[in-house]
């Protein structure tokens, strides 16, 4: 009785040790960064790409930093094991970020091509929790608007239609949100997919999908959505959107119904804070679970 007993409490040991080791994979750390406002850099992009930057210094100084010759950054059998912000590699995934992002703006007096001035600089400091990056599915997406894998664009025109080619080595479950500076709105699934299909469309690994193409339906007997980006400012809008990607199975968020404005169709949508929370929540319960943000920007012809 002695043994089995020893036994047992060693086995319970290792255990805990273990679950312990894996709860302490997610760790808080800090960063900051400062960013210049260029000419051709709008204050709002500027304040953006200071948080980026403050989110990779925070993750290398949890994790240091990325070097392109270490073999642990590389792709294999499908897999990448770095993350990437912008398009910056990083050793380590950004689960959420713990109160706001401090911002400062500064004007330093420089040489520039007109002369002495004043030029502005964004400071941001940011803190939150990331993990250290396993090996994840090295998923391909495109942003298109037309239906061909050439017309990879960033850029769209007023009610011009958004199309997005997706590819995985693994199989796993694909969701696609639009956020704008109201509210984030799910893309996909369709609206009208049947209930198996609402936390997220399957996908089969190596196989082409091209979403919101009514010639390329992946999914006989759900109607495809055709949407369209849209803005009413004079200038250029920007919005972002996600690409959502896991191995395993995910719960959607919860979602208020479309509705219809001015003869458009809304789709089903949530607020900003409320998406990055479920981001977050899926980000530190599942190591597979992806979100990859695109911005692209939206003007008059």
């Amino acid at each position: 009785m002695l043994k089995i007993s020893n036994k047992f409490f060693l086995l319970s040991f290792f255990a805990i040790i273990s679950l312990s080791l894996h709860a302490q994979k997610i760790v808080k750390t800090t960063g900051v960064a400062q960013v210049r406002v260029e000419q051709n850099m709008t204050v709002d992009e500027a304040y953006q790409k200071a948080e980026e930057l403050a989110k990779i210094n925070a993750i290398e100084n949890a994790f240091g930093t990325y070097v392109e010759q270490q073999m642990d950054m590389n792709i294999k059998d499908g897999n990448a094991t770095y993350n990437i912000i912008g398009s910056t590699k990083v050793k380590g995934d950004w689960i959420e970020t713990i109160d706001e992002p401090k911002f400062q703006e500064n004007f330093n007096t420089e040489n520039t091509n007109h002369g002495r001035a004043d030029v502005k600089y964004i400071k941001c400091s940011i803190k939150g929790k990331v993990r250290k990056s396993i090996a994840k599915a090295k998923i391909e997406y495109v942003i298109l608007n037309t239906p061909d894998i050439h017309s990879r664009t960033n850029s769209f025109h007023h009610e011009e239609q958004l199309y997005v080619f997706f590819k995985s080595p693994v199989n796993g479950f694909l969701s696609i949100f639009l956020e704008d500076n109201e509210a984030v709105y799910r893309l996909l699934p369709y609206m009208n997919m049947s209930d198996n299909y609402q936390s997220g469309v399957p996908i089969k690994s190596d196989t082409d999908y091209l979403f919101f193409s009514p010639d390329d339906n992946a999914f006989p007997g759900n109607a495809v959505d055709e949407p369209r980006l849209l803005t009413l400012k004079t200038d250029i809008e920007y919005n972002f959107i996600y690409i959502v990607f896991s191995e395993d199975e995910y719960v959607k968020p919860m979602l208020e119904n479309s509705s219809i404005v001015e003869e458009r169709i809304i789709p089903k949508q949530l607020s900003i804070m409320n998406f990055q929370k479920w981001l977050a929540n899926n980000r530190a319960s599942s190591e597979k679970f992806q979100d990859i943000r695109v911005k692209v920007s939206i003007e008059q012809k």
